[in-house]
């Protein structure tokens, strides 16, 4: 055990020691500070301090000065022990509440799952009624200008559906990667849309959806957090509302500018509304006024955590019969980041493009997006890749994130090793990076790189892009 005898002017470095001896008159005002550089800090003092105040001010133990040296060593091993104790607890709440953060997220995936699934049913059987009638109808087409009409129809409602699925799987994605804390400039009114997006199906029989987004700056965030504040919000909205009678209930979600260089947001309803008591607790860890079974009362806890922790604050506001409304003020981003996105560049040369995608069919479609423009070569993996590359020389290459046998990452790792000038080329088309390795291989990589499924004009761009370089 390391133990400091400290003054007033003492400089020693944070947790240098495992505790502080100090006596009271040297000390001073200093208590704070001291405890801030130890993790124990036990005071000598024969009244100067008062036990109480001397605890608040951070101090772990008051003794007098005329102790016996023993019982001053008996006392200074009971204070280190105390505080080891305590840190080893401190880290096992930290780890249990991760877990139950953890567990409150998957809950929330159980509960949305079927709502989830009708809302991307509905748009899908959109896409595959209207491809089918494209397969039986197209030879005809070109005998029937009328019926061309007809079908164009029928490729532009594909399209709407199938936007509608992509847009409710991306933010699906985002929720699920509840261990991404990379902060980000985030539009909040992007974040609110996604967890709607999800959340639809729960507020479908319960009440209209007021989306009321006002032009307001970016914060500076996890996206994934705040995708999961407003999933919380909006679930509990939903569940304070009957189900039976939409048209007469509402769930109000609002964005809007600050004062200050703030953000705020709102969730309202028109539900049960809270009494003070259930009010005044609305937003401790494991209080909940449902049944058993319907939840561990996390969801408010985890939203207040989260909000707080980027420097914001949350409140609540309720009364019985007269529904509820949660308030989120966030501090705006420093500087409005652009998005990530250049200009689109034409080149002006057809290009060599070599792609890696394992599956077929997302390859085809590629070929097809680009192959009027450019000479594409597709590969299954990256093994195949390498050898693609040793036998000719390409302008750019499209490889896939997550594939068997040798990923994305390893192709990307393996010319770095070997031929790092061609890294300089590759972009990646994800499908979704679902382990902390891809996630964090995408945030250190400057490679381009854009999710699937994309619209042709954004691959145009992206290849455009990487030709021009």
């Amino acid at each position: 055990m390391s133990v400091a005898i400290a003054g007033p002017a003492s400089d020693s470095d944070r947790n240098l020691h495992d505790l502080f001896l100090v006596d009271a008159a040297d000390a001073g005002k200093d208590l704070a500070r001291l405890r801030e550089q130890a993790p124990a800090l036990v005071v000598l003092s024969d009244g100067e301090v008062d036990p109480a105040e001397a605890a608040a001010r951070g101090a772990t133990l008051v003794l007098p000065r005329e102790v016996p040296s023993h019982v001053l060593a008996s006392a200074l091993l009971s204070a280190a022990a105390w505080w080891r104790e305590e840190a080893a607890l401190r880290e096992e709440r930290e780890l249990l509440l991760d877990r139950l953060v953890a567990s409150e997220r998957t809950a929330s995936l159980g509960t949305l799952s079927a709502g989830i699934a009708h809302e991307i049913n509905n748009p899908l059987a959109s896409v595959v009624a209207n491809l089918a009638i494209l397969a039986e109808q197209l030879p005809e087409a070109a005998k029937k200008p009328a019926l061309m009409s007809e079908l164009k129809d029928a490729v532009a409602e594909a399209q709407r559906g199938a936007d509608r699925v992509a847009q409710i799987v991306r933010g699906l994605k985002v929720f699920s990667r509840g261990d991404d804390e990379r902060r980000r400039s985030v539009d909040l009114a992007q974040v609110a849309d996604s967890a709607l997006r999800l959340v639809a199906n729960e507020l479908r029989h319960r009440a209209r959806v007021v989306r009321d987004f006002k032009p307001a700056p970016p914060v500076e965030a996890s996206e994934p957090h705040l995708v999961q504040v407003f999933v919380n919000l909006v679930l509990n909205a939903a569940q304070s509302i009957p189900a039976g009678d939409a048209k007469q209930n509402e769930v109000r979600v609002a964005i809007r500018p600050g004062g200050s260089g703030q953000v705020i947001a709102e969730v309202a309803d028109t539900g049960a509304g809270m009494s003070a008591d259930v009010l005044a607790r609305v937003f401790d860890p494991f209080f909940t006024t449902r049944r058993v079974g319907d939840g561990v009362g996390l969801g408010l806890s985890i939203c207040h955590g989260i909000v707080t922790s980027l420097g914001g604050r949350i409140e609540a506001k309720s009364e019985p019969g007269k529904g509820s409304l949660f308030r989120m003020t966030l501090p705006a981003a420093r500087a409005s980041v652009a998005a990530d996105r250049e200009p689109s560049l034409a080149p002006r040369t057809r290009g060599r493009i070599l792609l890696v995608e394992d599956d077929p069919l997302v390859a085809r479609a590629v070929q097809r997006i680009l192959g009027d423009e450019h000479e594409v070569t597709s590969v299954s993996g990256g093994r195949a890749a390498l050898r693609a590359l040793a036998d000719a020389t390409y302008d750019a290459i499209l490889c896939d994130l997550m594939m068997p046998e040798m990923s994305g990452m390893e192709l990307h790792a393996e010319l770095s090793r070997t031929r790092p000038e061609l890294t300089e080329q590759m972009a990646f088309l994800s499908g979704g990076a679902f382990t902390e390795a891809a996630r964090e291989f995408l945030a250190r990589v400057p490679n381009p790189q854009i999710e699937k499924p994309f619209d042709p004009k954004t691959l145009r761009e992206l290849v455009g892009r990487l030709l021009a370089r």
